[in-house]
């Protein structure tokens, strides 16, 4: 009996443990998600496609840099007119790049710098150029930036070298570089003024003496002559019918003069065909010539070993350089260099170095053989700023010495030339005291 019990429990107890996993999985199926199968069961997918909203517009999100660019194109834009016609001098010009330099080496912060120099300036205009410039830094431009919002006032080399200083962290060396390279250019322009002072004074003074005598003097001998009613010699004639035509169209002449010269001034200032015409005519003029010839590559030199040695890639300097002369002639040369640059062309091979090693040249009359050379060392070498120095050196005391012998060179065709003119108008007033003298005896 006991044991039918037992047997009727066990079942009892199954049949409970087995409804209530039923039961379990019962609850399952409604937790199950609609895209999970069962398998047991053998269901076809189903999708289920909720309504969707339109999708909104992905705006992504404001970055730093490009707050700070509309800042720049913000400030850009705002420049007032006192500010676009105003205009340094170069004195004033090396004078912000040394005191730049002096503050920057010793320490101070860039915009610490601008408020001391706005601080010691007297000058109106320049202290609304310092105070637009710390605007300009602080409102995220860098130095370079704020210079080529003024490229009338800020030369576009020295904006580069600027610029270039700043990534490379040598702001002071470029600074001090550029102090040293405009103070070298005013000592050169010094010495060409000197050295055509005298040469300029002893034309002032023919011309003067020559219009002098022609005004005041020839025309007292002719009446003296005309009284005598003598048959005048020829040189003396020529030299009396000049004068009368000074004295007589004075108006009509200085018309002229003046006229040409503003013709001329015109076309060669601004016409392309001018300038070209007028540098080709100042290059054959004897040392003259070559003095320019001497100083357009000397300058070439200076701009690229400064721009290589601040970090300006080569091709760009090129550019940068060609901005900064201004012969039309070597533009257009630097043009052609750095469009052979770009091709894959060396920079001698363009100056006309061909091969050395085979002695194939090709004349340029811009370049000599002597830069090509040295410029080809520098390829090999991997030093073309250091030989753009050397460059620069060389040509540099070349044009020196020419500057100081060149009173010694001039002043001899200068007195002859003087000699020539007051000689011949003597000649022509004591020229018919000797036909007098002849006829009365």
């Amino acid at each position: 009996m006991s044991t039918l019990v037992k047997n009727i429990g066990s079942k009892f107890s199954n049949f409970f443990v087995r409804l209530g996993m039923l039961f379990h999985k019962s609850k399952q199926k409604e937790v199950v998600p609609a895209n999970v199968q069962n398998p047991a069961v053998p269901t076809t997918p189903t999708t289920i496609v909720a309504p969707t909203a339109p999708p909104a517009p992905i705006t992504p999100p404001i970055t730093q840099p490009k707050i700070q660019q509309k800042k720049k194109e913000q400030i850009s834009e705002k420049l007032p007119f006192s500010l676009r016609i105003l205009r340094l001098s170069k004195r004033e010009l090396l004078f912000f790049y040394d005191q730049m330099a002096t503050l920057i080496e010793s320490g101070m912060m860039l915009i610490d710098s601008f408020l001391i120099l706005q601080a010691q300036t007297k000058r109106k205009g320049v202290k609304k150029l310092y105070a637009d410039m710390i605007h300009r830094i602080n409102g995220g431009m860098s130095f370079a930036e704020t210079m080529g919002v003024f490229p009338k006032i800020f030369p576009s080399m020295q904006s580069a070298l600027i610029e270039a200083g700043e990534k490379s962290g040598n702001l002071k060396t470029v600074l001090i570089e550029i102090v040293q390279d405009m103070e070298d250019g005013q000592d050169f322009i010094r010495k060409i003024k000197g050295a055509m002072f005298y040469p300029v004074i002893l034309i002032v003074l023919a011309l003067a003496m020559v219009t002098g005598m022609m005004i005041f003097v020839i025309p007292k001998v002719a009446e003296l002559y005309k009284e005598s009613s003598a048959k005048l010699p020829t040189l003396t004639q020529k030299v009396i019918d000049i004068s009368n035509f000074i004295t007589s169209e004075y108006i009509l002449l200085l018309g002229v003069i003046f006229g040409s010269i503003s013709v001329i001034y015109t076309f060669v200032a601004f016409t392309r065909i001018g300038k070209l015409l007028w540098e080709k005519l100042a290059s054959i003029v004897p040392v003259f010539g070559l003095i320019g010839k001497q100083k357009n590559i000397m300058m070439i030199a200076s701009n690229l070993a400064m721009l290589l040695q601040s970090g300006v890639l080569i091709s760009d300097a090129f550019k940068i350089t060609e901005k900064t002369i201004d012969n039309l002639h070597y533009k257009r040369a630097l043009a052609e260099i750095r469009h052979g640059i770009v091709l894959g062309k060396s920079i001698s091979e363009i100056m006309g170095l061909e091969d050395l090693k085979a002695q194939k040249f090709k004349k340029n009359k811009l370049f000599p053989l002597q830069v090509a050379q040295m410029i080809h060392i520098g390829e090999l070498t991997g030093a073309i700023d250091k030989m753009l120095v050397k460059i620069y050196a060389s040509y540099h005391k070349s044009i020196d010495y020419k500057l100081k012998n060149i009173s010694v060179m001039i002043e001899p065709i200068m007195i002859f030339i003087v000699a020539i003119l007051v000689g011949s108008i003597l000649m022509a007033v004591m020229l018919p005291f000797f036909y007098i003298g002849t006829t009365i005896s």
